[in-house]
């Protein structure tokens, strides 16, 4: 694969990882007349590399109100300024809102890729199942119907494997093949929160708030089991509930090994991982 073009001939790829609060934002992607984390980011390293045009590549996209403990993007630095990378993780999170954070970077070939190279992504939502306070509704959906944790396991069960997922799409037909590989969907309770991880090769646009409709649909008992098997057989979006918000979802983890991805599990609940 070639490299992206820059003004400057490449040195290196420094590859970072990504927390941010996407409430502000209109995502990751720069667009026009809306905020983006990917605009915030480039502009602070444009300016900490000498005015050089620094492009960043994200590993996907993150829509609007999406929140991030585990993004991944790179970028091509010049020779010079040469900065290290550590001193540019703290040069950036000194200059950025704090909103944004860098967790970690470090240098990787100049060949890698952060979207086509990846082996799967983990992404949680979170449903608040007990009482709202002026905190929670930022990083959590609170069903308003009550909801059963075992019949939400069922319906996730049912979600899980290698299909057409058209039914949970927005914007189908701009979308050349939906099918997609989920390897597990965990389900795990945090006191009053009840976490959902999807483990998976890849998610389509709002994949995940479409497919949060209708578990949480299945959660509350208007769905069966057998319910959500329909809606997922029949590759048609307008067979599914309404799609889940997106303020209790996080990208928590992109995988480069196929063994990390296996083995990975939610430490705790996403807006409380340090």
């Amino acid at each position: 694969m070639s490299l992206e073009e820059t003004s400057y001939t490449p040195f290196e790829r420094y590859f970072m990882e990504i927390a941010y609060d996407g409430t502000n934002y209109s995502g990751w992607q720069i667009q026009p007349h809306c905020l983006a984390v990917q605009e915030v980011i480039q502009k602070k390293l444009t300016g900490l590399f000498d005015r050089l045009p620094i492009h960043i590549i994200g590993c996907s996209r993150t829509d609007t109100g999406v929140h991030a403990q585990g993004f991944v993007a790179t970028f091509l630095t010049p020779e010079r300024p040469s900065i290290p990378p550590e001193r540019v993780r703290k040069a950036l999170n000194h200059m950025l809102p704090p909103d944004i954070r860098i967790r970690t970077i470090k240098k990787v070939p100049l060949e890698f890729h952060a979207r086509y190279d990846t082996a799967g992504k983990a992404y949680t939502y979170v449903l608040n199942l007990g009482p709202e306070s002026p905190f929670t509704g930022r990083y959590s959906w609170k069903p308003i119907h009550v909801m059963d944790v075992e019949k939400i396991r069922a319906a996730a069960q049912r979600l899980t494997g290698k299909h057409d997922y058209s039914s949970f799409v927005v914007e189908r037909a701009n979308i050349d093949d939906a099918v997609r590989t989920i390897f597990r969907i965990d389900v795990q309770e945090f006191g009053q929160f009840c976490c959902l991880t999807f483990v998976g090769d890849g998610f389509l646009y709002k994949m995940i708030r479409c497919l949060m409709g209708t578990i949480e649909a299945a959660g509350s008992g208007k769905l069966s089991p057998d319910d959500v098997t329909a809606i997922l057989e029949a590759k048609d979006r307008s067979c599914a509930p309404e799609t889940a918000p997106p303020r209790g979802l996080f990208l928590m983890k992109v995988f480069y090994d196929p063994a990390e991805r296996d083995a990975y599990t939610l430490p705790c609940l996403p807006f409380l991982l340090s």
